[in-house]
């Protein structure tokens, strides 16, 4: 068995409880910019690398916002998302992945039918950084490509509601994925299906990207020794 490099995972979650907790409690509040990620390296004792780390995750928690050459806003302080995952974190993973089913498929329909060339560069970019990951065997990065992947792709289907329950899910099985900490069957597999849905979604081509979701999802219950729903 080929293991990965698990690194930062435990500096990344600390420094991002710590962020999330002075949106929270109101320190940095709405519309305000947060301290330069070489800042809060030197207040949170961690690296600019889980900094940076656990800034994209709220990001795509939809607490904050980043902004070409003029820094990272708070956009939401509402910590029902937070609840929301500490809910799913309680929740056995077959019944969460059972949800996850349903989800990656209406998400890989609706990106493939209303994306933008812009949500189609940002797949593209993350499924690029997770195929570096993997071959790097950095578990880290990976894990967090894989999930900043698979919430890009349900941010394509212009549906915010299926995004934002996208988000908690993806955070709550990221940690099983972490956990797991090996790539052996991303590795060995001779067509990656993110891949696939990657180009069904760029040829707008809904019925491949079904196909492609649930080829993906089949391979991760395998991975993790779920029973799989047909």
């Amino acid at each position: 068995m080929q293991t990965v490099r698990k690194g930062r995972v435990s500096l990344v979650e600390s420094a991002t409880d710590e962020i999330r907790g002075q949106i929270v409690n109101g320190t940095w509040p709405v519309g305000s910019r947060i301290p330069p990620e070489s800042a809060l390296a030197e207040t949170l004792g961690v690296s600019r690398a889980s900094v940076r780390e656990a800034v994209r995750s709220l990001v795509h928690s939809g607490l904050l916002e980043p902004r070409q050459g003029d820094g990272t806003f708070v956009i939401s302080d509402d910590d029902s998302a937070v609840a929301l995952r500490r809910r799913l974190e309680r929740a056995e993973l077959t019944h969460v992945t059972q949800v996850r089913q349903g989800l990656d498929v209406v998400a890989a329909r609706q990106a493939a039918k209303h994306r933008t060339d812009a949500q189609l560069a940002g797949i593209e970019a993350a499924l690029a950084r997770r195929k570096a990951a993997l071959a790097a065997h950095d578990s880290e990065v990976f894990t967090a490509a894989d999930a900043e992947f698979h919430v890009l792709v349900a941010e394509a289907g212009d549906n915010p509601v299926l995004a934002d329950i996208y988000r908690s899910l993806s955070a709550a099985l990221r940690d099983e994925l972490r956990r797991a900490a090996c790539l052996d069957t991303a590795t060995a597999a001779p067509t990656d299906p993110h891949s696939r849905l990657t180009d069904a979604i760029r040829a707008r081509d809904p019925q491949a990207a079904v196909d492609a979701a649930v080829l993906l999802l089949a391979g991760h219950v395998r991975d993790l020794a779920l029973p799989f729903d047909d």
